[in-house]
């Protein structure tokens, strides 16, 4: 059975442009975003909301939390998908267009949201918690009076001084959240958990992805990485984007058609042509 026709579906090449944008951010955020440096912005050595010790150990790590925002959701997607293919007998086609529009949003919805935050964090340039600790100031520096970066003499490595002026919006918050967010919503549409008659149950299943949202911010509070406004900023600009992109592809998960993406009747046009190939194999 060959699955051409369905590469070749008007569905794809209805998308490739936001495919080819997703690639493009995924580029840009990993290769220019994550590198700029941050304005330098003057900070104070009695300011204490900067004199917090600078923790070795992370419980949530920049790379743990990419990968909690991905590839829980691209399991749950894959999983989910498969389950209702055999339970409601769709077809490969059908199949291959909910996972096409799903996991495009997915990656719409990270790749947009990764580079917004860097760029707000170089343009804000807040100073993290545990600035002080990055910094080293020389002695000497006066404690009341505005300084800047020039005073610090990095006893941490200059990476991590640099780092240390990107509190804010936190990266964890918005990333975590405009990928475990998005796929809790997909959930609730998918299984129709805020319908009348479904089981409790089934709702708290599925806002599982964004209590781990919850943790994985809270965590930088704990870790001495970000403020708490910085969580606050960075889960609202990850659920914004969540919101917005799981939208574009999908109805709101109170309507009857929730499990159905939008426009889902492209579809038919390769129904034909697939079936037919398949009956040939």
């Amino acid at each position: 059975m060959s699955l051409n026709p369905i590469f070749k579906s008007e569905t794809l090449r209805r998308n490739i442009y936001d495919w080819a944008l997703a690639l493009g951010l995924f580029v840009y955020f990993f290769l220019v975003a994550e590198h700029a440096k941050p304005f330098n912005r003057q900070f104070s050595l009695s300011d204490p909301t900067i004199q917090h010790p600078f923790a070795d150990n992370e419980r949530v790590s920049g790379i743990e939390c990419l990968l909690l925002a991905s590839v829980i959701p691209l399991t749950i997607i894959g999983v989910c998908s498969s389950y209702l293919k055999a339970k409601h007998q769709k077809s490969q086609a059908e199949h291959f267009h909910l996972l096409q529009i799903t996991i495009l949003g997915l990656l719409l919805a990270l790749s947009i949201d990764g580079v917004i935050t860097d760029i707000f964090k170089n343009w804000i340039a807040r100073p993290r918690p545990d600035f002080l600790a990055r910094c080293g100031p020389k002695k000497g520096t006066p404690l009341n009076t505005l300084v800047g970066i020039e005073v610090c003499t990095a006893p941490l490595g200059e990476r991590l001084l640099i780092d240390g002026m990107r509190s804010t919006p936190s990266g964890h918050a918005s990333i975590s959240f405009s990928g475990l967010l998005y796929v809790t919503l997909w959930l609730c549409g998918q299984f129709k958990v805020v319908q009348v008659k479904a089981p409790v149950y089934k709702l708290l299943l599925c806002i599982l992805p964004v209590l781990c949202a919850f943790y994985i911010s809270l965590s930088r509070t704990q870790d001495y990485r970000h403020h708490f406004s910085d969580i606050v900023l960075g889960g609202s600009l990850g659920s914004v984007i969540a919101v917005g992109i799981y939208h574009k592809f999908f109805p709101r998960i109170f309507s009857n058609n929730s499990d159905k993406p939008l426009l889902s009747e492209e579809i038919e046009t390769v129904l034909p042509v697939y079936n037919s190939v398949s009956q040939s194999s």
